[in-house]
């Protein structure tokens, strides 16, 4: 189990430190193949990283790191589903029916 937690390790480096590999012949196609990469892509690839160590071993230690993988696939997916948006243009609360402001209505 370490093995896999410590390969999942190393490709979660490749994927976000990319200048650590600059040093090695593919360390600039890796940093502009890891630019490239949306992030719902990295999303389920965090993901699908934080399944297999519990499911094999379920020690603490398995758990902390799968741990540490499914809440940076949430960061990614924070980052999926984008920025929440003002509320005029979803028509949420804060939104003006009919588009009139609200000075514009007379009370007789």
């Amino acid at each position: 189990m370490g093995i896999y937690m410590v390969c999942a390790g190393v490709c979660v480096l490749m994927l976000e430190a990319t200048f650590l590999f600059l040093f090695l012949d593919l360390g600039k196609w890796l940093d502009s193949k890891s630019d490239s990469i949306r992030h719902w892509q990295k999303m389920a690839l965090y993901f699908a990283l934080c399944i297999p160590s519990p499911m094999i071993c379920g020690s603490a230690t398995a758990w902390v790191g799968s741990l540490g993988f499914l809440m940076a696939g949430m960061a990614y997916m924070v980052l999926t589903i984008g920025p929440k948006g003002d509320g005029h243009s979803r028509g949420g609360p804060g939104s003006v029916p009919y588009g009139r402001q609200m000075d514009d209505l007379s009370v007789a």
